[in-house]
């Protein structure tokens, strides 16, 4: 049933419900069916009263829980008042006697009480939900070929070139750009490119990680080979895109007798110090047995300690994977797990269409070729990001609520 449009008014939320009834005087028959929806309406997700009380009872580690016990008791009184109203609302509700026009101030005031409440949920989520560990740290793109020959060497350079420029776009700035340019093949008619092996960035800034974390996966192309003609057969070629996270301070320790140094001679075109003194070092952690090698400087001792920190760096990367592979297993879902084996998205050159998998949404654009080339900016990538943020915290809120459960 449609109700009766209620004239615009400063909202009664607050009020006894005595006071907002002396503003009805007509004594109007209503039809039950009409309540209906606000009785049957589900206050609060099972397990957050329970989760609030047990967290504000709680006396372990005192000094480090008191701020989130001012903040949690600061959103629970006023969401008990929410409670509350809501209860009296229902009362008025099954009560014969309560006129029409109140029906539809109990409509609008159930809004007005039900956005109170979501937005104080909110509020509890940011209190209780833990921050992301690795979030704020500076962030390693790695961008492999998968499946599909010339043409994911390609495909991997495209998207390369697409993240260094998402994370420009980000104000992000770009550090140590390595990338290995495929040997075989033969140029595109959209790139004089052969395409890469591998590419590899450093990328700088504020929460680089938390910001592309939800890149990591496998990215499938389907088009017509680029290398081809227009009577070729579509063809669906891969790439695996991995953003690690990479320290601002490493904290990470390595005992001097857990590393075996070896010197060479440096290899490369040549020069002035190259190839005349043994300045190239290799570096080996003998308890995981990775092997870091450093040539990039002229002097031993600058490519020593060189390689220290691409060493502490992986084994804070590795540190890293074993987390997520822990926290992968325990989940229920693994939509957005950061698994380099997740394929996460298609995109689609006949129709101009890309696809999260992970979402299980499809966006056309005008041009992909001018999507991937940054031509109609990122935000496409930015509401993919949104959107995977909030299944995460959605994710995670779930889980922290299922042990309060009753």
């Amino acid at each position: 049933m449609i109700l009766r449009t209620v004239p615009r008014m400063k909202s009664m939320h607050g009020y006894p419900f005595s006071k907002r009834r002396q503003f009805f005087t007509e004594n109007l028959c209503y039809q039950f069916s009409t309540v209906n929806e606000f009785k049957k309406r589900s206050d609060l997700p099972d397990g957050l009263v329970n989760m609030i009380e047990t967290k504000l009872r709680s006396q372990e580690d005192p000094s480090e829980q008191f701020v989130i016990k001012q903040r949690l008791q600061s959103v629970y009184t006023p969401l008990i008042q929410c409670l509350n109203d809501k209860k009296d609302l229902k009362k008025m509700l099954e009560d014969d006697s309560t006129e029409k026009e109140m029906v539809e101030l109990a409509k609008v005031e159930f809004d007005t009480i039900d956005k109170t409440i979501s937005d104080l949920v909110d509020q509890i989520k940011d209190i209780v939900i833990p921050k992301p560990r690795y979030d704020a740290e500076d962030a390693v793109i790695e961008v492999v070929p998968g499946v599909g020959g010339l043409e994911a060497n390609l495909f991997a350079e495209e998207i390369f070139n697409m993240y260094l420029k998402y994370a420009t776009d980000l104000g992000f700035q770009l550090e140590d750009v390595e990338v290995d340019r495929s040997s075989v093949g033969k140029q595109s008619k959209f790139s004089s490119s052969t395409g890469i092996t591998k590419g590899a960035a450093s990328v700088a800034g504020l929460r680089v990680f938390g910001q592309l974390k939800y890149e990591t996966g496998v990215h499938r192309v389907q088009r017509v080979p680029v290398t081809g003609t227009k009577n070729d057969r579509l063809q669906t070629s891969t790439c695996s895109v991995a953003v690690l996270p990479k320290p601002k301070e490493l904290t990470v320790s390595v005992k001097e007798t857990d590393m075996k140094f070896d010197y060479m001679r440096s290899s490369g075109a040549g020069g002035q110090g190259v190839n005349t003194t043994d300045s190239a070092c290799r570096l080996t952690h003998i308890p995981t047995g990775i092997v870091v090698e450093c040539q990039e400087e002229r002097s031993q001792l600058q490519n020593k300690k060189k390689a220290i920190t691409k060493l502490k760096n992986m084994l804070y990367q590795k540190e890293f994977h074993e987390i997520q592979s822990n926290l992968i297993q325990s989940r229920k879902q693994q939509i957005g797990s950061m698994n380099r084996n997740e394929k996460i998205r298609t995109y689609n050159f006949n129709r101009n269409m890309v696809t999260d998998h992970r979402l299980g949404e499809s966006s056309s654009l005008p041009n992909i070729v001018a999507f991937l080339s940054g031509n109609l900016g990122f935000h496409l990538l930015r509401d993919f990001h949104c959107a995977m943020e909030n299944i995460e915290r959605e994710e995670k809120f779930k889980e922290l609520l299922d042990s309060y459960r009753t």
